[in-house]
């Protein structure tokens, strides 16, 4: 008997990519029924400090950045260390012995020890943090980089209710096989174990690996990371820069998320901060675009970053000033 999940899979591959699938999701009944979860971190570190303009506070701060590349060994994009979960049918479960149970411990994002019992979990707090310590070690093995982990209960969960990752399946998806609507999970997680330095020391790329390297980026560089066009023909799906871009929205937010921490959630610094990067930046920055990217309305985005919606209107405006590459200050002192 074809299960209403498959019924929902088969007609988004029989959709066209793009507005038509996009419209399909919409449907949040349907998008429930193909809904998978991801999760991701951001390590950090430094911290703010007296300046007279953004760039100044935020200079002695660093985020690691992973780049990625395809199948076909093409550079695919910047991101926070991370990937989709792994969760096991009920089903599946349920005839499984101990031994593979006990086999799965750490290879299945939804399967515990609790108790001196293995269990299935639903409890997404336990999936996220699982999901983010397996994708880490995965990613890393990757680099030829092994034994380093993180302590799951300092990852800082960013709440991003209604943010989406359905990219994948409605521009990229060839209809063949499993596929899924995506909410991701990001957190920032504080670097006091100089991780990032030693990742992007030890990180070597090696042939059939999902990464190149781990970069250790300036924040306010990192801030500016989406939106470059393509160079030599090396595109993401939309057309960005495959090598200087985040390829996921939700990561790049979580830049935004971390800077206004930093900040204080300060109206006039925000306002400053968004026309700073701007103006040292040779494309568009749009947080109209990312809400759009992410699934969300300016409001929404206004929400994560705990900013009155009236700022993050300030912050697109000073963006929206950009000519050519140059444009009038509106705030970068203090």
């Amino acid at each position: 008997m074809t299960s209403a999940k498959d019924i929902a899979l088969k007609k988004i591959a029989k959709a066209s990519k793009g507005t038509e699938r996009a419209a399909l999701l919409k449907n949040d009944e349907l998008r429930g029924l193909l809904l998978n979860s991801g999760a991701n971190v951001t390590i950090y570190d430094g911290s703010a400090k007296p300046g007279t303009t953004c760039q100044e506070m935020l200079q002695d701060v660093y985020i690691g950045l992973i780049q990625r590349k395809n199948k076909k060994g093409y550079l695919d994009g910047l991101g926070a260390l991370g990937g989709l979960a792994e969760r096991t049918p009920e089903e599946q479960f349920a005839q499984m012995s101990n031994i593979e149970k006990l086999a799965l411990l750490g290879e299945k994002d939804d399967i515990i020890l609790r108790d001196g019992h293995i269990t299935l979990t639903r409890d997404i707090n336990i999936i996220r943090q699982n999901n983010v310590l397996r994708e880490m070690r995965e990613e890393l093995a990757d680099l030829g980089i092994h034994g380093i982990t993180i302590n799951p209960e300092r990852l800082q969960l960013i709440p991003m209710p209604k943010v989406k990752d359905d990219s994948y399946m409605i521009n990229i998806w060839d209809g063949k096989g499993e596929c899924f609507a995506i909410t991701p999970y990001c957190h920032l997680y504080k670097d006091e174990e100089n991780l990032i330095n030693r990742l992007s020391a030890a990180a070597q790329e090696y042939k059939g690996g999902e990464a190149t390297t781990y970069k250790r980026v300036p924040l306010f560089e990192a801030l500016a990371a989406y939106g470059h066009p393509a160079e030599n023909g090396v595109a993401l799906e939309d057309g960005r820069s495959a090598s200087k871009d985040y390829r996921y929205p939700h990561e790049y937010l979580t830049a935004w998320v971390l800077a206004a921490e930093l900040l204080q959630h300060n109206p006039e610094k925000m306002v400053a901060l968004a026309d700073e990067v701007q103006r040292t930046s040779d494309h568009q920055i749009s947080f109209a675009r990312l809400a759009k990217a992410t699934g969300q309305s300016m409001n929404d985005l206004a929400e994560i970053l705990h900013l009155n919606p009236g700022t993050l209107s300030k912050m697109e405006q000073a963006c929206a000033k950009y000519n050519s590459g140059k444009q009038i200050s509106v705030a970068n002192e203090f």
